[in-house]
């Protein structure tokens, strides 16, 4: 699965470059035409001799009747025409001089780009006639490339290479389903459930190199297809959380609640006047103990950290670094148990301590439940109950200093 982690590590790179150069709002809708400003590219010496890999001339030569705008400079296309998303098509039938920059809906490349194409769409469409002349990095729903690069990157749930499409150099494709027909020529990468390189002696697969693929199943028909290098075979590992998801939240459920049940009856003997205090926390001092818990946890590791470049301190940077992941890895099994006595306080049928820790059960499920809340709410909680946590425990230990030293004036 090592080329769709690579594979996805670059389309997440343009994604954010893509993002943020949309942000600044520079598109090329206004650039010059200049009807004598048509550069071609080169051919590169990494030369295919085989009759059916299209040389770059074949394929980018355009006559100037059928391409009347050419664009200097690299061309930013956001949306469509009409700046609607779900509206009509984008077709970039263009003679661009550099790069160009699609995101939209449905779009279609008819023209010719004689530097790379970077495209996020629904559908992607590289029609026969299409020329890039460098780099092709797509990232759609559907992706069906027909013309002419030098190399292509594409992440798709359905990707298609047709008789006439071609990767002058490299393919590099991550999707579910596969339909390679054309010709590379270099090296095939992909990474996919259903590869097909086959359908008739007119529409296979050529590759000039290597193809290396990772699937659940091998690629039938491979002894029917030209590759002049090797096939290299990764057996895909089958995801199997959806299916494991139930049974690891109910391990985890049940994880969470017994720590909470042991932390629970720790306290009834080591500290009583915590857990008949506690409740307090609930009814008077959340918001006190919330505020103290942020500061407590965003302070204590800075102090510590300044401390460790001191002669004296790094011994009391280490004792209070292991205090501070002691409170982090109790604070919800705290508000749990401040939470628990506060509605036994309430309810006088379950005043008994025998009653109090059946109880803690239930509270400790549902706790953990609103801590599994999708959308963000989750995390939310997770953090709040972060922070009461740690200031309860904070709170107490000055409210029980306050404490001795009144009865010690008394």
């Amino acid at each position: 699965m090592k080329s769709k982690l690579k594979l996805c590590v670059v389309l997440s790179i343009l994604i954010a470059l893509l993002t943020f150069m949309f942000n600044t709002n520079v598109f090329a809708t206004d650039l010059e035409n200049d009807e004598n400003n048509v550069v071609t590219t080169s051919e590169e010496t990494n030369s295919i001799t085989e009759e059916n890999i299209v040389s770059s001339g074949d394929n980018g030569n355009t006559s100037e009747d059928e391409m009347a705008d050419i664009y200097s400079g690299d061309l930013y296309v956001l949306f469509n025409e009409n700046n609607d998303y779900n509206s009509s098509t984008y077709v970039m039938d263009k003679n661009v001089d550099g790069n160009v920059f699609i995101f939209g809906q449905d779009v279609k490349i008819t023209g010719r780009i004689n530097g790379s194409l970077f495209v996020f769409a629904s559908t992607v469409t590289i029609e026969e006639s299409a020329y890039v002349g460098c780099h092709v990095f797509a990232f759609a729903d559907r992706i069906t490339m027909s013309g002419f690069t030098y190399d292509m990157y594409a992440a798709a749930t359905e990707f298609q290479l047709t008789q006439s499409g071609v990767a002058y150099r490299d393919l590099k494709v991550s999707a579910d389903t596969a339909y390679l027909y054309g010709s590379v020529g270099r090296d095939v990468d992909i990474v996919g459930n259903n590869i097909d390189v086959y359908a008739d002696s007119d529409n296979c697969l050529y590759v000039a190199g290597n193809i290396n693929y990772t699937s659940t199943k091998v690629i039938e028909d491979l002894d029917k297809i030209t590759v002049n290098g090797e096939i290299n075979y990764t057996e895909a590992v089958e995801d199997t959380t959806n299916e494991n998801e139930v049974a690891n939240y109910i391990y985890d459920g049940l994880e969470n609640t017994v720590f909470t049940l042991v932390a629970y009856l720790v306290l009834i003997f080591l500290a009583p006047k915590f857990i008949e205090k506690s409740k307090e926390y609930v009814s008077t001092k959340t918001l006190l103990a919330a505020a103290i818990g942020v500061a407590f946890t965003i302070l204590l590791p800075v102090a510590a950290f300044i401390l460790l470049f001191t002669t004296l301190g790094i011994s009391i940077s280490f004792t209070a670094l292991m205090i501070y992941f002691i409170i982090l890895m109790i604070n919800s099994a705290v508000v749990t148990i401040t939470v628990n006595e506060f509605i036994a306080s309430k309810i006088p049928a379950i005043n008994a301590t025998w009653k109090k820790i059946l109880m803690i059960i239930p509270v400790s499920l549902v706790i953990f439940i609103l801590r599994q809340i999708p959308y963000h709410v989750g995390t939310i909680i997770t953090v709040i109950i972060l922070f009461v946590g740690v200031g309860i425990t904070v709170l107490y230990q000055f409210d029980k200093r306050k404490n001795d030293k009144v009865s010690k004036a008394q």
